[in-house]
């Protein structure tokens, strides 16, 4: 079995290391390495194997002692060592007292993981400042305003949906301005339990339904007529534009 490999941006510092704290996760997860990290995986307890500090209860079991205190042994270092792949330079150097993966990791949270004012502003200024018009597609636009919303919650300040569902709204083109009157009634009729998760899939929905209209295709067209239109015929003759030479 193939490890899998860290494609998120190391840690910096507390500018990303919520970022950094999900994908850190998944990858410690998806390779094992999160039960050294946690604490859940312990050093195997000699006393199960041994009758006093150096007589074992027998050959075999001090042979299975050797072999698990080995394993684990391996695997800490492992994850000692899958940590620091996920930090920058900086940070190894920062924190290069800490000898096991589960004392490195409580520090990292302990230095970058209290919320903070500066922090917090800057994931609602993700989410308030969002407009469609700045992404490629729904799916990138919805994205940031919910993953920001999300690392909200999770330094307890968490958005209310309703005005969840507003910010969606905001930062929407007029082409939308039908879809949003009829989820204006939908709402309505139960403010208070707004499904987000279904409110951003039938977004891409309409976004869908809306790329798909001929109205549209008609308009990209002429968009494309008008962009290939301005490039104007040059005559190498006679020098001039709106001909070319085999009209001269």
């Amino acid at each position: 079995m193939s490890l899998a490999i860290f494609k998120g941006e190391k840690l910096v510092g507390r500018s990303n290391y919520l970022e950094w704290l999900t994908n850190a996760n998944l990858f410690f997860e998806i390779n094992g390495y999160m039960p050294y990290i946690d604490g859940s995986e312990i050093s195997p307890d000699r006393g199960l194997y041994y009758k006093t500090e150096k007589e074992a209860y027998s050959p075999e079991l001090a042979v299975r002692y050797s072999d698990k205190l080995g394993e684990f042994t391996r695997n800490t270092k492992k994850a000692l060592g899958a940590i620091k792949s996920t930090i920058s330079l900086e940070n190894s150097e920062r924190f290069k007292d800490k000898s096991s993966a589960e004392a490195l990791y409580k520090a990292i949270q302990f230095t970058f993981g209290e919320s903070s004012l500066e922090l917090i502003g800057r994931y609602f200024d993700r989410i308030s400042e969002a407009n469609y018009n700045s992404f490629n597609s729904m799916d990138e636009y919805t994205s940031q305003i919910q993953s920001s919303a999300i690392y909200l919650s999770e330094l307890k300040n968490e958005l209310p949906k309703p005005l969840l569902a507003w910010v969606l709204f905001k930062g929407l083109p007029s082409s939308f301005d039908s879809f949003i009157s009829r989820k204006y009634e939908e709402i309505a009729r139960d403010i208070q339990f707004v499904d987000i998760s279904k409110l951003i899939a039938d977004l891409i929905s309409e976004e869908s339904r809306i790329n798909s209209t001929p109205d549209l295709a008609a308009n990209k067209a002429n968009k494309s007529f008008k962009s290939n239109s301005k490039k104007s015929p040059f005559c190498k003759s006679c020098k001039s534009k709106g001909h070319l030479e085999e009209k001269c």
